[in-house]
């Protein structure tokens, strides 16, 4: 078996690894979120940070890899413009090295559909939230439906659940920022 054989096995292996992965891994969140869903549309692109107007605010996570934006009548939360750079140039670094053959050709196109999507931001529409609040070191929202739960559910970056990886500071002047907008007093 030559080089360019062991390769294009090696690609579809990444290749098959990567579906398995994505289909769990779509499977889990389907099942784990399902019920919080409800609330959340979905972005394709981050909202550019130059676009907020008065009342807007923009917050970043303790490692900066998160945000979290109030821009108009929307809650936007995501990976922070500084990680989907970081991403976007690793794959594009990694794509130049991946040519050969049709692993390769797969492997481009699975690298490409991550590096479009990876700027994707929940939002989240002031009209579906009656409270929040900082509360026990996390966001926390009350919906306009009775749901409540803390704004990123059980979501973890680097094994830290995301809703408690806010500065203290910074978590309360999104919160007062938000119960502006929406005429609450604040908390």
């Amino acid at each position: 078996m030559g080089p360019s054989s062991r390769r294009f096995i090696a690609g579809l292996f990444r290749l098959g690894l990567a579906v398995v992965a994505i289909v769990f891994i779509s499977g889990y969140v389907k099942r784990r979120f399902s019920s919080d869903t409800r609330h959340v549309r979905v972005l394709k692109e981050a909202p550019p940070a130059d676009a907020l107007g008065p009342g807007d605010i923009q917050i970043f996570d303790t490692d900066s890899a998160v945000d979290l934006t109030l821009r108009g009548d929307k809650i936007f939360a995501g990976l922070s413009p500084k990680i989907i750079a970081k991403v976007k140039g690793e794959l594009a670094d990694s794509l130049a090295g991946d040519t050969s053959g049709l692993g390769g050709s797969i492997s481009q196109i699975v690298k490409r559909s991550v590096a479009g999507a990876i700027g994707t931001h929940a939002v989240f529409p002031l009209s579906e939230i009656r409270d929040i609040r900082y509360e026990n070191e996390q966001i926390m929202v009350e919906w306009t439906d009775g749901g409540r739960h803390d704004l990123f559910g059980s979501t973890k970056v680097n094994g830290t659940k995301t809703s408690k990886s806010f500065r203290r500071e910074d978590a309360m002047r999104f919160v007062q920022a938000v119960r502006a907008r929406k005429g609450l007093p604040p908390a």
